[in-house]
């Protein structure tokens, strides 16, 4: 995992720790849907990110990802542009 991708895990775990203190980083390779993620915590992750790491996401295009490797792929795309 490189630094980005590290810090990306970072985010995510500690907004899903809000919901399961009990998550860790092999966590992130599940499903979302495993997770129990509805649409909102979708919203608020992808806004995190944005924050975060200062850049703009298409909300539209990380409400269809179904695994949070995706979503990881597509944060560190955008952190790397």
């Amino acid at each position: 995992m490189n630094d980005i991708e590290h810090r990306i895990a970072d985010i995510m775990l500690t907004k899903l720790r809000e919901r399961d203190p009990s998550l860790g980083y092999d966590d992130l390779e599940r499903p979302v849907g495993d997770l129990d993620l509805d649409s909102l915590d979708i919203v608020e992750l992808t806004q995190l990110m944005e924050r975060e790491l200062q850049v703009k996401a298409d909300l539209a295009e990380t409400a269809g990802f179904g695994l949070l490797q995706d979503f990881t792929a597509y944060f560190v795309k955008l952190a790397d542009q």
